[in-house]
């Protein structure tokens, strides 16, 4: 089932301008900024939308509003970031076993399209670009089976994980070594494989996973205390 793209808001815009804003470090973690202050830094945004951008951003706990005083980006936490990847394990895995089970010859060509970009900006080792690509790449193969409600909860939580200032690329590994962690993962799709696909993404998932709490335990304190496969294998 194919979605239909409906026009944005003004809010769902400025949403989106404030959350890149954040994932891409503009704003500082734990500094209290107004609507106002934050509308002129990205743009011109008036502030009746930035305030409900950040309630929206608050009810998923990238943000705290504090009221008469503004609005404070929350740094993510070691529970947050086990949560999002045990939440998209609980998703990606079954909603990929759906997807190759119900993709057309639109949705292989399409998908390929898009994995080719994501291969182009990889070996240009183009970081920022790969990151996105990657985030494309997925969400695009979840949304051959249309469930909406699933793919905000996954974008979500993926942009929490960033918002942590946190990604492997480039300390744990570089871009071709990211891209290459898909490939068996989108020749399973392609080739019908629901089964073998649904198994990729769970070990995608978990090395990513596994690279990033490893990377962030150098830096974090009490991290180094927790061990990835207590939180994540038993899903």
């Amino acid at each position: 089932m194919k979605l239909i793209q409906k026009p944005k808001t003004l809010t769902e815009e400025a949403f989106e301008i404030l959350q890149d804003a954040i994932i891409n470090n503009h704003l500082q973690f734990n500094v209290l900024y107004s609507a106002t202050e934050l509308g002129q830094m990205l743009g011109g945004i008036s502030r009746t939308p930035v305030r409900e951008a950040a309630q929206m951003l608050e009810k998923i706990g990238i943000v705290k509003i504090e009221k008469n005083k503004g609005i404070r980006i929350i740094p993510t936490t070691f529970t947050t970031m086990i949560e999002s990847f045990q939440i998209r394990l609980m998703l990606e895995v079954p909603l990929v076993y759906r997807a190759t089970k119900v993709r057309t010859e639109q949705d292989i060509e399409h998908l390929n399209a898009i994995f080719e970009e994501f291969k182009v900006k990889a070996a240009s080792n183009d970081i920022t670009g790969t990151l996105k690509a990657d985030r494309d790449y997925h969400l695009a193969l979840l949304q051959i089976v249309g469930n909406q409600k699933a793919i905000d909860i996954i974008s979500n939580t993926r942009n929490q994980v960033l918002i942590a200032g946190s990604a492997t690329i480039p300390h744990s590994r570089n871009c071709m070594q990211t891209f290459d962690d898909h490939l068996k993962l989108h020749h399973a799709f392609v080739s019908g494989d629901a089964q073998q696909a649904a198994n990729l993404m769970k070990a995608h998932i978990i090395n990513t996973a596994t690279l990033l709490i490893n990377q962030e335990s150098e830096k974090r304190e009490n991290w180094s205390d927790y061990s990835t496969n207590d939180y994540l294998n038993w899903i």
